[in-house]
């Protein structure tokens, strides 16, 4: 069985309350994940997973888009801790919400940055990052269904 760890920051809850869905899908796919908030996670961890999943918001103002300290909040830390990791070999995927009304500057961009970062360390990017805008109570179903994907192509 195939083990996972899904990563997440929140402000709100919501990117909590998503990764309760993708864990259900992961689950439902057969894989075993172990879900941690960014707060309380290292990445020297993740070597000892064969999934990296990572669930961020993106809420923040048009200066935001560029400073990736501020776009990504509570995870830039840990962004930045894994400049120096290699997770060669390693399955990944993000998701994140994000609010393109009231943002439209940094609408998800903290999915892109996430996933060049994965890119780097060499992590394979295996889905397309899953995007919610704005309420997520709606896009609970659509978050299991991208669970579910992601554990099909592991």
């Amino acid at each position: 069985m195939a083990k996972a760890i899904l990563i997440y920051g929140t402000d709100t809850g919501n990117t909590e309350a998503l990764s309760e869905s993708v864990v259900e899908g992961l689950t439902a796919g057969g894989i075993e994940v172990t879900v941690k908030d960014v707060g309380d996670a290292s990445v020297n961890e993740l070597a000892n997973y064969d999934l990296i999943v990572l669930g961020c918001p993106s809420y923040g103002e048009e200066e935001d888009a560029e400073d990736i300290d501020n776009l990504l909040e509570g995870f830039h830390d840990f962004y930045n801790e894994m400049e120096n990791i290699s997770l060669s070999g390693k399955k990944s995927a993000v998701f994140g919400p994000g609010d393109s009304e009231q943002y439209p500057d940094t609408y998800c961009k903290a999915v892109d940055v996430l996933e060049e970062r994965l890119n780097k360390c060499g992590a394979e990017v295996i889905v397309d990052g899953f995007r919610v805008d704005g309420e997520v109570d709606p896009a609970m179903g659509d978050a299991e269904s991208w669970g579910s994907e992601v554990a099909q192509n592991i």
